[in-house]
């Protein structure tokens, strides 16, 4: 798994990162999905608002490895463009769900 690094100096705010490692070692310890191919199943790509209470996976029924799920501010196509082109181009995703807050 990726390491985690710091953005902001955790001096200035009490840093949630250590509970973030904790949790990524676990998962880590007891992650067995490698088996997934990198090309979502349900050849999908989804566009989502990045609000925190919102879980399109969940929303929409999907389980691990059904989609590519992109999120920014607003869900907007636009600033999602690169992933996108990755998703149709490389790995063979053929809709666009695009979901605006």
């Amino acid at each position: 798994m990726p390491a985690i690094q710091h953005i902001i100096p955790p001096s200035f705010f009490p840093s949630v990162v250590p509970d973030f490692e904790a949790a990524n070692q676990k998962y880590a310890a007891t992650f067995n999905e490698a088996h997934l191919p990198s090309p979502p199943r349900r050849k999908v790509v989804i566009v989502a608002c990045m609000d925190s209470r919102i879980d399109p996976a969940k929303m929409l029924g999907l389980d691990l490895g059904d989609a590519h799920v992109i999120r920014n501010a607003g869900g907007r196509a636009v600033e999602a463009l690169r992933s996108i082109l990755i998703s149709q181009q490389m790995l063979g995703t053929r809709e666009i769900i695009v979901m605006h807050h």
